[in-house]
């Protein structure tokens, strides 16, 4: 597993938050490559605010399979 991290927007942020801090399935369609969601694969996400700023960490896999 590698853990990411990516800046996200405030309105991606405030979706996930009303969905007990996970990005929704139609965001992660939005903000997550192809390769991402279906070749490493995608494992859990969880937003935050820092200094003003939006992130969503995530941990993908290691290998495209």
């Amino acid at each position: 597993m590698v853990n990411c991290s990516m800046e996200i927007s405030k309105e991606v942020y405030d979706r996930a938050v009303a969905n007990n801090g996970r990005i929704t399935g139609d965001d992660e369609q939005e903000i997550f490559s192809v390769a991402i969601l279906c070749g490493y694969g995608l494992y859990g996400t969880s937003v935050r605010e820092t200094d003003g700023k939006y992130y969503c960490d995530y941990n993908r896999g290691s290998t495209c399979d």
